[in-house]
C-alpha cells in the first residue's frame, strides 16, 4: 500500500514538473517580465536559449502580452537570446543577441526598451563577431565586439542603436 502511494505521488510530481517547463526565455525588469518565444513551422513553441532551430516565428512579449512578432523563413539559425537588463533613468533596456543569418560566425544585437507604458524594439545592429562586452555611462550603453575586424561598437540611447 505504501509503495503504491509513493509511486502515485512520484508520478504526480513528475507530471507537475514537466508541465511547468518554460517555453520562453524570461528576464525581469522593473516594469515586468520580458520574454522571447520561438515557434516552429507547425506553430509549436521551441525550447532553448540561443540554440539553432528551424523556427518560423519569434514573439517578443512584455508580461505575456505581445510587443511584436517577426516571421523568418530561414532555417537552422539560433533563437534570439535575452542577455542582460540595464536600468536607466526612465526605462529598462534589455539587450538581445540574435543571428541575422547573413554571414557565418556573425551575430546581431538589438534592445527592448521597457517603460511603465509598454515596450518597443530598437533597430538591429548587425555584423557583430564574438562575445559582446558592454559598459554604461548614464543612459548610454556601449556594446563592443572586439573580435570583429574592424572593431564594432554599438551605442544605444533613447531607444536607438548607432
Amino acid at each position: 500500500m505504501t509503495k503504491g502511494l509513493f509511486a502515485s505521488v512520484a508520478a504526480l510530481l513528475l507530471v507537475l514538473a514537466s508541465s511547468t517547463l518554460v517555453l520562453a526565455q524570461d528576464l525581469d525588469t522593473r516594469y515586468g517580465k520580458i520574454s522571447i518565444v520561438a515557434f516552429d513551422r507547425q506553430g509549436t513553441p521551441i525550447v532553448g536559449d540561443g540554440m539553432k532551430a528551424d523556427y518560423k516565428k519569434i514573439q517578443y512579449l512584455l508580461n505575456d502580452k505581445l510587443i511584436t512578432e517577426e516571421i523568418d523563413e530561414r532555417v537552422g539559425k539560433p533563437v534570439p537570446e535575452l542577455v542582460r537588463v540595464f536600468q536607466q533613468s526612465k526605462s529598462d533596456a534589455v539587450l538581445v543577441l540574435a543571428d541575422p543569418g547573413e554571414t557565418a560566425g556573425t551575430s546581431a544585437i538589438r534592445f527592448i526598451d521597457v517603460t511603465a507604458a509598454g515596450a518597443k524594439l530598437s533597430n538591429v545592429f548587425t555584423d557583430c563577431k564574438g562575445e559582446p562586452r558592454y559598459s554604461r555611462k548614464g543612459d548610454v550603453i556601449r556594446v563592443v565586439f572586439k573580435e570583429a575586424k574592424p572593431l564594432k561598437v554599438a551605442t544605444y540611447s533613447n531607444g536607438y542603436i548607432r
